[in-house]
């Protein structure tokens, strides 16, 4: 496998990977260096180089460069692992495209490539850049994906919505495979012990994985003053990395609306410890912004917080209400945030409501968890190695 990530925080990899070795696969993984991580190291009988250090996306031009000494490290690492290891696979995991063509090497000795869309590019770009730089770009992002595709033997994507979109911009529809971004019960575990709190332990709301703003959090961060004023002592926990610039704005917000005391800031947990983690919360915040990408979403912590029973508030974005049903969750537009507030406080006060909740969005999610999407998982590498 090769990732422009961080094996040890990215669940869908490792999702993949615990997939493979419970079938006797040996698996390498090319990816990112964080902090102090060494460069190579074998975990879980996985074989992992880091072949450079991670670095910010907040620039385009930073990014396009160091994505590219990423392809180029990564072909070249390519070339010198297949030289010493009989590799039947090569899985490869966008964000960007183009780094499917690290695999140039083993596509000429004809070993068959998968291409795994987690984000659609363009879509990403629009969101996460500026509107007139997308519609320059636009052209040349939708050309890199569709070759990208061409070059895989075999495309894999995230949503309905995902395979709808690479269909309509020329992809057949026999070479995409929908494998869901679905939370694997084997790691995360119900538990309803946060229904038996006493009378005096305080509530609180978590949020876990990327810092970004196309993840809502100032909607969340704005309307919890008057949460606290309804429920004094409540919490607001944030788990992730804050080394960006809207964590920074973040940071200045919680200051502005005098939160300091209420809302903490967390470092990023590693996958193992998640499960563990979420027993301590009462309440999940996905407060996404409602935007033509978001709307191609599917929260993996959305499926994380139902497997392990947190009940959460979520924005009514077209693939989760696919998934979750009116009475699996609670829906909201963050950005009202003086109805948000109120959502929050009506359901910190019905505890049988929040347990109804968690029930029901655990009952939605297994329909679709990780037991369900790597047997499709399985079946495509079959289909594969067999061509």
């Amino acid at each position: 496998m090769i990732a422009q990530t961080n094996f040890n925080y990215d669940t869908r990899i490792i999702r993949y990977i615990t997939t493979l070795k419970e079938n006797d696969f040996k698996v390498s993984v090319i990816c990112l260096r964080y902090n102090h991580q060494a460069k190579y190291e074998e975990m879980f009988g996985v074989k992992v180089y880091r072949i450079m250090n991670s670095f910010s996306h907040d620039s385009i031009i930073s990014y396009l460069f160091y994505s590219f000494i990423f392809l180029l490290k990564s072909f070249l690492k390519c070339i010198r692992l297949a030289i010493k290891e009989n590799f039947s696979l090569l899985h490869i995991h966008n964000m960007p495209d183009y780094l499917v063509f690290a695999g140039t090497f083993l596509k000429i000795k004809q070993i068959p490539i998968i291409l795994d869309i987690h984000d659609l590019t363009p879509e990403l770009f629009k969101e996460r850049w500026s509107e007139k730089k997308y519609r320059l770009l636009r052209p040349f992002l939708e050309f890199v994906e569709k070759i990208s595709c061409r070059f895989a033997n075999h495309v894999i994507t995230v949503t309905p919505e995902c395979v709808r979109l690479l269909e309509n911009r020329g992809i057949i529809m026999e070479k995409i495979s929908l494998i869901m971004n679905s939370a694997d019960e084997k790691m995360f575990k119900y538990s309803d012990e946060r229904f038996n709190k006493n009378g005096s332990a305080k509530f609180k709301f978590v949020y876990h994985g990327t810092i970004a703003k196309r993840f809502g959090l100032h909607f969340f961060i704005k309307s919890f003053p008057k949460v606290l004023k309804a429920v004094p002592g409540v919490e607001f926990h944030l788990i992730g990395s804050f080394n960006n610039a809207y964590a920074d704005e973040l940071k200045k917000l919680i200051q502005e609306l005098e939160l300091s005391e209420n809302v903490f800031l967390k470092k990023h947990l590693d996958s193992s410890e998640l499960n563990q983690t979420l027993k301590q919360y009462d309440l999940g915040v996905v407060t996404y912004e409602s935007s033509e990408y978001m709307n191609l979403a599917l929260p993996t912590k959305a499926g994380e917080y139902a497997l392990t029973g947190v009940p959460f508030i979520i924005s009514e974005l077209n693939t989760v209400k696919s998934i979750f049903r009116n009475e699996s969750v609670c829906y909201v537009d963050p950005e009202n945030t003086e109805i948000l507030a109120n959502e929050a406080i009506d359901l910190l006060r019905d505890p049988k409501r929040r347990h109804d909740m968690s029930l029901n969005a655990h009952e939605d999610m297994k329909k679709i968890s990780w037991n369900v999407m790597e047997v499709r998982y399985l079946k495509l590498i079959d289909s594969l190695l067999i061509n």
